[in-house]
């Protein structure tokens, strides 16, 4: 028996053997790192909803800085998103107040409209102004989002991090 017939009729009983397990596993995009914004199944009653990107204060916590670099909020300073049903995200930059159109494509795609930076300046804590326009920046370059144990992550089109946002505790 020449080597290449024994190798095949292995590989086709360990193909037939596998196909007897029982076990299937579910197609790849059966798994989404989106939460639905859709109702649980009812739990002792009550029905759970799950956590959605509207309704619901956001507090930024990372950044992308536009250069690449991964920032932490700087200390001091406040930046905030709120998404409403009536397609307007609203907000702190960490200086400013804004306001700004977003539209949800399908799960998980999202597209935000830079806010119009305003006149207000500030100068304290050091830094607030670039990382506002940053913020501002990254803000109209999403593309996707996810919301993993319990944050809300923005990506862009290259499906990198560029914000990073935890539910605020008002």
């Amino acid at each position: 028996m020449h080597y290449s017939s024994l190798f095949s009729s292995l590989l086709v009983l360990v193909v037939v053997l596998s196909g007897c397990t029982g076990q299937t596993l579910p197609p790849a995009h059966a798994v989404s790192p989106v939460v639905a914004m859709t109702e649980q199944p009812i739990v002792s009653g009550t029905p759970v909803i799950q956590q959605t990107i509207l309704d619901t204060t956001w507090k930024l916590g990372w950044y992308d800085d536009t250069k690449g670099i991964w920032s932490s909020v700087i200390s001091g300073s406040t930046i905030t998103a709120t998404f409403g049903d009536n397609e307007k995200v609203t907000g702190s930059g960490g200086c400013n107040k804004y306001s700004t159109d977003f539209h949800l494509g399908n799960t998980p795609m999202i597209w935000i409209r830079r806010p119009v930076e305003s006149n207000g300046q500030c100068s304290a804590p050091t830094g607030v102004m670039h990382q506002e326009s940053a913020f501002f920046t990254d803000l109209s370059r999403s593309q996707n989002y996810s919301i993993s144990n319990g944050q809300l992550l923005i990506f862009d089109s290259a499906n990198r991090r560029i914000l990073q946002f935890d539910p605020s505790k008002n």
